[in-house]
């Protein structure tokens, strides 16, 4: 399940990345070239870079390739340092949960009748993008805590 779910967040990823690097490249041609610059684009790039955001760290959370300073618990022995992983664990489910979905949710909800100013877009396409990337941060929470559950018991 989690294969499928990294795999589907890398092809969104990495499409986001090839369709900024060309809507980049079309506002520098309108700009500088055509000297008419093109109004959408500054708008759907920053949504696009929301949303790249958004989807990028629980998929780098996931592959524990999030940023981790581990100068305090170089020190910890196993049982410890496998009891504070839980710890944290826990800690960014309920930031998920409390902060991301439900914080995300009204945000999404107060956001209904605003439009973009340059595409016309539901402002909702723009917020919905935080209880998303909340959803998957407990997704890969559940699986991180059962997995360092079972290091647990194998270290007793």
């Amino acid at each position: 399940m989690m294969k499928i779910l990294n795999r589907f967040l890398e092809t969104v990823l990495a499409i986001l990345v090839a369709l900024m690097v060309v809507g980049c490249f079309w506002q520098v041609i309108t700009r500088f070239l055509l000297h008419n610059p093109s109004k959408y684009t500054e708008e759907l790039l920053r949504y696009m870079l929301i949303w790249l955001t958004m989807l990028g760290v629980p998929y780098a959370y996931g592959k524990e390739s999030h940023l981790s300073i581990n100068l305090i618990t170089r020190t910890f022995k196993p049982k410890n340092l496998t009891r504070t992983k839980i710890g944290i664990e826990f800690l960014v489910l309920f930031i998920s949960v409390f902060v991301m979905i439900a914080g995300g949710v009204m945000v999404t909800l107060n956001s209904a009748g605003q439009i973009s100013p340059a595409m016309e877009l539901p402002m909702q396409v723009y917020y919905i993008c935080v209880p998303i990337s909340g959803v998957l941060m407990v997704l890969y929470c559940l699986q991180r805590l059962i997995t360092f559950t079972k290091e647990l018991k194998e270290e007793k």
